[in-house]
């Protein structure tokens, strides 16, 4: 079976067809800013064959279940867009459309380092912080909006984010947050060997966590800051939900150990009952970057094999 998934988040899209399990096609796709139906479009076309049986989209916000509305979201622009009926009009054939972070646990459940688990967490790291839930092996929703805890309340009076409100978590554990503390670092120091490696480029958190993979101690030094904020927030997660497994994934969760390893001492210390209990593993997303259109076209497969129940 030929499917379509397509992974909408606030400053890219991915696109790719999963045939059978198996990738045979991927493609960045989309400008920030433009609305996600044309993302949607344009990132189809990018991958399309004519035997392709059903799309799955996954995007970055509210997203009603299982009607496909994407209601509102922080990082990308539209309101109240009932973008599962629009593509099913436009494409002749079954849409699925769920939050971004979702896709990217359905991915991760199936094909990914979540394989051989029925309770995990799935956390998304880049323009934000998304989430999913999987509880025995299915996605858990709530009422459609569950896992958005990028958005619970880290610091009072923190840095204001981008859903309007001040010190949520992701303000202090994502991409943004990672660039906020090197412009600071680099006008402090604007002659160090990081504002050299960085002159004359676009400052993405990509670029920062690249620096301190290949070495660099002040970029190891913000991203191993970022890691431990990370490292608290998944402390309360672990201590409500007790998962198997807690998986990060996304744009800052591809780097690996030098922003995991800060995250794992910092929850190891903080857990409740930490010398009572095992901290669960967390790992890297074995799809990487890829997890949510992976998932998405995953969700496509099973919507039309009836292995997805639409309530």
């Amino acid at each position: 079976m030929r499917t379509i998934g397509i992974d909408i988040g606030g400053s890219k899209a991915l696109a790719v067809r999963l045939e059978d399990g198996v990738v045979t096609a991927e493609r960045h796709t989309a400008a920030p800013g433009e609305p996600p139906l044309d993302t949607a479009l344009a990132a189809i076309r990018e991958v399309w064959s004519d035997d392709v049986e059903a799309v799955g989209v996954g995007i970055a916000g509210l997203v009603r279940w299982p009607e496909g509305v994407f209601a509102w979201g922080p990082h990308v622009d539209s309101t109240d867009l009932p973008i599962r009926a629009l593509l099913e009009e436009r494409l002749r054939l079954p849409v699925v459309v769920d939050n971004d972070a979702n896709a990217g646990a359905w991915g991760e459940l199936h094909l990914g380092a979540g394989r051989g688990y029925r309770d995990l967490l799935f956390i998304t790291l880049g323009t934000g912080i998304g989430g999913a839930i999987v509880l025995d092996g299915t996605i858990h929703r709530g009422l459609s909006f569950a896992g958005e805890w990028g958005h619970a309340l880290y610091e009072p009076g923190g840095a204001r984010c981008g859903c309007g409100k001040r010190g949520c978590w992701e303000t202090a554990a994502s991409g943004p947050a990672l660039i906020r503390l090197a412009r600071a670092m680099l006008t402090q120091n604007p002659d160090g060997p990081l504002a050299h490696r960085l002159r004359d480029q676009e400052l993405t958190g990509e670029l920062i966590t690249a620096a301190a993979d290949a070495g660099d101690e002040t970029a190891r030094g913000l991203v191993a800051q970022v890691g431990a904020d990370l490292g608290r927030g998944l402390c309360n997660l672990i201590a409500i939900f007790d998962p198997e497994i807690v998986i990060v994934g996304g744009g800052l969760g591809s780097v690996g150990e030098s922003l995991l390893g800060p995250a794992r001492r910092v929850a190891a210390d903080a857990l409740h009952g930490g010398s009572h209990r095992m901290l669960p593993p967390i790992l890297v997303a074995g799809l990487g970057p890829a997890a949510g259109a992976v998932g998405a076209a995953m969700l496509a497969e099973d919507l039309v094999t009836g292995r997805l129940l639409m309530n």
